[in-house]
């Protein structure tokens, strides 16, 4: 039968089969012996009516063997009737001649019988050819079919070879892919039973070098010698089936720019092929190769198409990294390897632990999540495949972990053959490693690099958003860090209570184990628990715990001014352990410095690693820290100045309240002096009177008496307020005297924001005086200029020697709004003043004392602003007589 062979009985195969050849023949001849005894038994009694059965053998040999036989056998009977008719004497052969017509129709019923069969056989063949290219049809759609199928691809292999077996009745099939790259062939499915899944089964290179001249032919081979069949079959596993093989079909599956492998169909039966059927097979070896490149072309594309939508949904997920987290995304990463690279069975991220040079799984896929935690899958730095990695930059493709020197095996071997690492990295700078495992062989191609390294790519993206999401969260707690401490450090200027909110603070907003503050003590530069955290902190202070001097990290950083961090305490030699902080492992000390002088201590003890950046945290508070304590220091060393400015302006009060008084009291006595003195007089010329009676004398004798003691009490109220003598001067230093009022209420200036200018003359000879008074003097001049001015204002004095006069010049000027035009004239008088509070006695007092030295005071308003006040005083160290 031509063309592609049917199976038994198949439904496509509607006719029966024809009788053989030999069978037809001995037909024929049983027809052709019974004509033959009939005729010559009953001639005599059928006469020429048996002549006519001759048309059953010539009509049996057209049926059996057509038009051709038909005639021959049509003509032989005949002949042969004419033969047998000459026996039987003239009249039957004349009677033969006269049915002429009769044996042509004879002739005529051969070859119709014999066209009627041929066209029998034609029909025949057409309709078998017709039940052969349907039957090829439906089973090359069904074998189409099953390629492109969504079903499991090994599955789709097997039901491929399936219906090939059945379409060319073989026996068994194998599916053998070749692989261009590495030039490898490998079993891809097969009929025969094997364990399931298929193990993985490279096939020698040095066996299969025919594989690739069959691809390049693209062209069906038929072996049937036995030899050759043992020699393509015995690279195969399945060495039982191959001795009992006698013909073999290979079909390569390749076309122009594209090979997939081939298709080995085994027959235990020999089994020639003919040319119609190597057609067949030659086109379904077409078609199959059409139907699989579709298949893979669109493999690929949905494969892209599940790469492009897992890299969008893992790039939408980068963008909201803030959102997700970054462990989650780090998990779509690695799932989404383990989903796009087919023969992947297990995906790991490894992040690289610097310190510990170590690579820690961070986000796994295909194994138990507990294995984050396992040792098993932690790696080495600089060992195997990983260390290579990171090392190189460059992605690893091991076919075989077994076989690869790069790959170190531990206690156990894996459970995996074929491992994929692509670096992830920002930069030049290591981050980890992402890596897919297989338990086949050669699994992983260039395409699944490209999307390993893709892949690496996210996870470098993501770990860099989290570095650097976690950065700027963790600058900005130190932004706000150091913003609450500068806040909490300017809302007080209590030295305690400074320290304490910034170890409250430090503790609150970034969670360290323990932070403390000393401070140093002048006397024996021991260190001074001043305030800690929580309620060990509360126990220190209250037990009055100090270091000595030098003693353990703390001491350490006091005595060398430098800050001192370690991340393992026991490996310090000075490290002195607190009984109460047990659990330290790391320790900050950072000093504070006043001036380039260190005052205290911030220690911070912790748990975790501390880093550079808590150092420069750390170090930025105790400079916060060290400004506000130096200005708690000025704001106290203010607050005695101004109470001893208080003091001072108090005796200067009550000392003009005794000035008045005095001179009320000077001029009132005075007043009363002189009547007093005339009423003396007058009693004592009426005592002379000797008209006076006894009664009278004795009256006058008691106002003698009152008088007295009114002149004695006068006296004593004038003694009260006396200028001072001049033998009781000294020499005076006008300008040590300035610079001393000046050091004063220097800090009552700074306050005022008051600036200070003074212009001495470096030969100017001491004046002669009372230094108090004097000091009394410039004192007065100093406050009210300071009163009188607002902040940003500037108070000025100069010293002049005067040679040509003797005298010495003392400026005093201001730059305040200067003294008012109706009361310049009047400035020096008592209660004269322009100020809402003040007695009006502070000029009178200074021109007193001026006055007093021989000198002269003038007061006037600068023309460019501010009131000038000029002292004339007597040069030399002895005053006037």
């Amino acid at each position: 039968m031509n063309g592609i062979p049917t199976q038994g009985t198949s439904a496509l195969q509607k006719h029966r089969p024809p009788l053989k050849g030999r069978t037809r023949l001995f037909i024929l001849l049983a027809f052709i012996a019974g004509y033959v005894a009939i005729f010559q038994v009953f001639f005599e009694q059928a006469g020429h009516l048996l002549s006519m059965l001759l048309t059953i053998p010539v009509i049996a040999a057209g049926i059996f063997f057509g038009r051709t036989a038909g005639t021959v056998a049509a003509l032989t009977g005949i002949a042969f009737n004419m033969l047998m008719l000459t026996r039987f004497g003239d009249e039957a052969l004349a009677y033969a001649f006269r049915y002429t017509v009769g044996y042509l129709v004879i002739l005529v019923l051969g070859y119709l019988a014999g066209y009627l069969y041929e066209g029998k056989i034609a029909r025949r063949r057409i309709d078998d050819a017709t039940a052969a290219r349907e039957r090829f049809i439906v089973l090359m759609r069904m074998a189409t079919q099953s390629i492109s199928s969504p079903q499991d691809a090994g599955n789709n292999y097997f039901q491929l070879l399936s219906h090939l077996t059945n379409m060319f009745v073989a026996d068994y099939a194998h599916l053998i892919r070749w692989g261009d790259t590495r030039k490898q062939a490998f079993i891809l499915a097969t009929t025969l039973p094997t364990a399931t899944p298929l193990p993985p089964n490279v096939l020698s290179p040095e066996d299969t070098e025919w594989f690739a001249g069959i691809l390049q032919t693209g062209k069906p081979q038929v072996v049937e010698d036995a030899e050759d069949v043992m020699h393509i079959l015995r690279v195969l596993p399945f060495p039982k089936h191959a001795s009992q093989t006698q013909s073999v079909l290979l079909m390569p599956l390749s076309m122009k720019d594209y090979s997939f492998g081939i298709l080995i169909l085994g027959f235990q039966s020999p089994r020639h092929f003919s040319h119609d059927e190597l057609t067949y097979v030659e086109l379904a070896g077409g078609q199959i190769t059409l139907a699989l490149r579709t298949a893979q072309q669109q493999s690929e594309i949905e494969a892209r198409l599940k790469e492009m939508q897992a890299l969008a949904s893992i790039e939408r997920a980068l963008s909201e990294t803030e959102r997700v987290g970054t462990d989650e995304v780090l998990q779509q990463i690695v799932d989404s390897a383990l989903e796009l690279i087919r023969e992947a069975e297990e995906s790991v991220i490894h992040l690289l632990d610097a310190e510990r040079e170590m690579l820690v799984p961070r986000a796994i896929s295909g194994f138990d999540q507990g294995s984050k935690t396992s040792k098993r899958y932690q790696l080495r730095l600089r060992e195997g495949v990983a260390g290579h990695v990171i090392a190189s930059g460059e992605t690893v493709n091991i076919g075989d972990v077994h076989a690869s020197s790069l790959f170190v095996i531990k206690d156990t071997a894996p459970n995996y053959r074929s491992l994929l690492v692509a670096p992830v990295q920002s930069g030049d700078q290591p981050l980890g490693t992402i890596s897919v495992q297989s338990s086949q062989v050669d699994a992983f191609s260039s395409k699944d690099e490209n999307l390993l390294k893709a892949l690496s790519v996210q996870a470098s993206i993501a770990f860099e958003n989290a570095r650097l999401f976690e950065a700027t969260q963790k600058k900005l707690k130190e932004i706000n860090a150091l913003y609450q401490t500068g806040q909490e450090l300017a809302s007080s200027l209590d030295a305690d209570e400074l320290i304490t909110s910034v170890v409250n603070l430090l503790q609150r907003n970034f969670g360290y184990y323990h932070v403390q503050i000393f401070l140093v003590d002048p006397s024996s530069g021991d260190l001074i628990f001043k305030s800690g955290s929580g309620e060990i902190g509360a126990r220190l202070l209250e037990m009055g715990y100090r270091l000595p001097r030098g003693t353990g990290i703390t001491g350490h950083t006091m005595e060398t001014a430098i800050p001192f961090v370690t991340n393992n305490v026991n490996d310090i030699m000075f490290y002195y352990r607190n009984p109460l902080l047990p659990e330290t492992q790391s320790e900050m000390s950072v000093p504070i410095k006043v001036a380039d002088r260190v005052v205290g201590v911030l220690d911070i003890q912790d748990t975790r690693r501390l880093t550079e950046d808590d150092l420069q945290l750390m170090s930025a508070v105790a400079d916060q820290l060290s400004v506000a304590l130096q200005k708690a220091r000025l704001y106290a060393n203010l607050q005695s100045a101004l109470q001893q400015e208080q003091s001072i302006r108090t005796q200067l009060i009550q000392s003009e309240r005794l000035a008045l008084v005095g001179r009320l009291l000077a001029s009132v006595s005075h007043e009363l002096n002189n009547p007093l003195q005339a009423i003396q007089n007058a009693l004592f010329l009426l005592k002379d009177e000797e008209r006076l009676s006894e009664q009278g004398r004795q009256d006058l004798d008691v106002i003698l008496a009152e008088t007295e003691r009114m002149a004695s009490l006068i006296e004593r109220l004038r003694s009260a307020y006396r200028p001072g003598r001049v033998r009781d001067f000294r020499p005076v230093d006008l300008n040590n005297l300035i610079e001393d009022v000046h050091t004063l209420i220097s800090t009552h200036m700074r306050h005022k924001q008051i600036a200070f200018e003074f212009h001495p003359d470096p030969d100017l000879p001491p004046v002669a005086g009372l230094s108090d008074q004097m000091r009394q003097v410039v004192l007065n001049l100093f406050l009210n200029a300071i009163e009188a001015m607002k902040p940003g204002g500037r108070l000025t004095a100069r010293t002049l020697h005067l040679p040509l006069q003797n005298e010495i010049l003392l400026t005093v000027k201001d730059t305040g709004p200067g003294i008012h035009p109706e009361i310049l004239p009047q400035v020096f008088e008592a209660f004269i003043t322009d100020k809402q509070t003040g007695t009006g006695l502070g000029l009178t007092i200074t021109r007193d004392i001026i006055e007093q030295h021989f000198g002269r005071i003038e007061a006037a308003n600068d023309p460019s602003g501010g009131a000038v006040f000029n002292i004339w005083l007597p040069a030399g160290a002895k005053g006037q007589e």
